[in-house]
């Protein structure tokens, strides 16, 4: 092992060992969290596994009963990489989108406006409720969305996201700060001065903080080995269900594990008679 990794690895030991988990349901301050950045590089491994796996063909999972579900992408990462979940939708039997943000990088409460306008749309063509999905940043989104429009969301999941606070890797706090600094700058006095923090003012901040009605289930799932993200700030037990899974913050994506789960919550959901059949499925 080389010094520079050794001193990658003593840095997480430390930071987990020293730093306490969120005390609080969110944390409006950014920090930086000396997360095992390395392991995002065992992501394509992750899909590999998917792609062998029987859940990935459908085999053991519940089907879908025609219901929309919206997919959400990330903060810096384009819509491309949900492209294997969204197909993997379809074939249960769902019909999914995803909203493309572009690269994510933008003030909250714009970015959830399109969010919201596209689940209202998948909504109307099916008659019925949606189902929101969103990663990282994107499970931000859905949370606030559901928040302010809980009778148009059948169920929410968010993945690998630091719903409770910021705390992120130190490469993925510049990236953050450098896009924030340009959104401050070219948005001006149209944004608040916490915006793309949790100490924003915004309307879709302040949703986050509001609990979900019972109406709308709620799973929240953990990367256990995320390289970008304090895993610890990625869900709050007393609120939402909550599984912890193996793998990236990125690869969780492509978990089977995942797959599974989020089968199961979509069709409970449904079951729970939260996400009515629409009238043309």
């Amino acid at each position: 092992m080389s010094a520079l990794a050794a001193a990658r690895v003593y840095a997480t030991r430390r930071y987990f060992k020293t730093s306490p988990p969120p005390t609080t349901f969110m944390h409006e301050d950014v920090r930086t969290a000396w997360t095992p950045a390395w392991r995002e590089m065992l992501t394509g491994m992750q899909w590999l596994r998917l792609q062998r796996s029987p859940v990935y063909r459908g085999d053991g999972v519940p089907r879908g009963d025609g219901s929309p579900v919206v997919l959400v992408h990330g903060f810096l990462s384009g819509r491309f990489y949900l492209h294997v979940m969204r197909a993997w939708l379809e074939r249960l039997g769902y019909r999914a989108r995803i909203v493309d943000l572009g690269w994510s990088a933008d003030c909250w409460d714009i970015l959830a406006q399109r969010v919201r306008a596209q689940a209202e749309d998948a909504a109307r063509a099916a008659q019925g409720r949606v189902h929101l999905v969103g990663h990282s940043l994107g499970g931000v989104l859905v949370r606030a969305v559901a928040a302010r429009a809980p009778e148009m969301v059948a169920s929410v999941t968010s993945l690998a996201t630091p719903l409770r606070g910021l705390r992120v890797h130190p490469g993925l706090r510049l990236s953050h700060w450098l896009v924030r600094t340009h959104v401050l700058r070219e948005r001006g006095e149209s944004v608040f001065a916490g915006c793309m923090t949790f100490a924003c003012g915004c309307a879709t901040v302040r949703a986050l903080a509001a609990p979900l009605p019972p109406t709308v289930p709620q799973l929240a799932v953990v990367a256990h080995d995320d390289g970008l993200v304090d895993c610890r700030y990625e869900a709050d037990d007393a609120t939402m269900r909550v599984l912890d899974v193996p793998g990236s913050h990125m690869g969780i994506a492509f978990e089977p594990i995942v797959y599974e789960a989020l089968a199961r919550h979509l069709a409970a959901a449904t079951a729970s008679g939260t996400a009515p059949r629409s009238a043309t499925s």
